[in-house]
Protein backbone atom coordinates (compact mmCIF):
# COMPACT_ATOMS: atom_id res chain seq x y z
CA UNK A 1 0.00 0.00 0.00
CA UNK A 2 1.26 3.37 -0.44
CA UNK A 3 2.95 5.18 2.54
CA UNK A 4 1.44 8.58 1.84
CA UNK A 5 0.62 10.28 5.26
CA UNK A 6 -2.29 13.00 5.21
CA UNK A 7 -1.30 15.58 7.65
CA UNK A 8 -4.14 18.44 7.13
CA UNK A 9 -7.82 18.82 5.96
CA UNK A 10 -8.65 17.36 2.77
CA UNK A 11 -9.77 19.64 0.39
CA UNK A 12 -12.00 19.80 -2.97
CA UNK A 13 -10.51 20.21 -6.14
CA UNK A 14 -11.82 23.61 -6.23
CA UNK A 15 -10.64 24.44 -2.63
CA UNK A 16 -7.17 23.57 -3.23
CA UNK A 17 -6.76 25.98 -6.21
CA UNK A 18 -8.53 29.06 -3.95
CA UNK A 19 -6.10 28.26 -1.24
CA UNK A 20 -2.88 27.67 -3.07
CA UNK A 21 -3.15 30.41 -5.83
CA UNK A 22 -3.79 34.30 -6.00
CA UNK A 23 -6.91 34.53 -7.91
CA UNK A 24 -5.43 36.39 -10.91
CA UNK A 25 -2.75 33.71 -11.35
CA UNK A 26 -4.95 30.69 -10.59
CA UNK A 27 -4.81 28.11 -13.07
CA UNK A 28 -8.20 26.31 -14.23
CA UNK A 29 -9.66 23.55 -12.55
CA UNK A 30 -9.08 21.09 -15.70
CA UNK A 31 -4.97 22.19 -15.53
CA UNK A 32 -5.51 20.33 -11.97
CA UNK A 33 -7.68 17.48 -13.14
CA UNK A 34 -4.64 16.99 -16.00
CA UNK A 35 -2.08 16.82 -13.28
CA UNK A 36 -3.57 14.84 -11.20
CA UNK A 37 -4.81 11.68 -13.62
CA UNK A 38 -0.73 12.56 -14.69
CA UNK A 39 0.19 11.58 -10.88
CA UNK A 40 2.23 14.92 -10.73
CA UNK A 41 0.06 16.06 -7.64
CA UNK A 42 -0.49 13.56 -4.59
CA UNK A 43 -4.21 13.22 -4.39
CA UNK A 44 -6.52 10.94 -1.61
CA UNK A 45 -9.52 8.72 -3.63
CA UNK A 46 -12.61 7.68 -1.73
CA UNK A 47 -14.63 6.02 -3.90
CA UNK A 48 -14.85 8.05 -6.54
CA UNK A 49 -14.28 11.32 -5.23
CA UNK A 50 -11.34 12.70 -4.95
CA UNK A 51 -9.33 15.10 -2.26
CA UNK A 52 -6.21 17.11 -1.63
CA UNK A 53 -4.15 17.77 1.63
CA UNK A 54 -3.24 21.40 0.60
CA UNK A 55 0.57 21.48 2.31
CA UNK A 56 1.14 17.80 0.99
CA UNK A 57 0.28 19.50 -2.66
CA UNK A 58 2.33 22.68 -1.96
CA UNK A 59 5.32 20.71 -0.86
CA UNK A 60 5.36 18.83 -4.16
CA UNK A 61 4.94 21.38 -6.40
CA UNK A 62 7.80 23.58 -4.42
CA UNK A 63 9.88 20.59 -4.97
CA UNK A 64 9.21 19.25 -8.67
CA UNK A 65 8.18 22.68 -9.99
CA UNK A 66 10.38 25.01 -8.63
CA UNK A 67 13.14 26.48 -11.47
CA UNK A 68 16.18 28.01 -9.94
CA UNK A 69 17.70 30.94 -11.71
CA UNK A 70 21.68 31.19 -12.34
CA UNK A 71 23.38 32.87 -10.45
CA UNK A 72 25.88 35.46 -11.36
CA UNK A 73 28.71 34.72 -10.13
CA UNK A 74 31.00 37.21 -8.35
CA UNK A 75 34.04 39.03 -10.31
CA UNK A 76 36.47 39.14 -7.19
Amino acid sequence: MNDMTVRGKLVSAEQLLEQLFAPECKPSLRWLRTQTKAKVIPYVRIGHLVFFDVEMVRATLASRRLVRGRSLAVAA
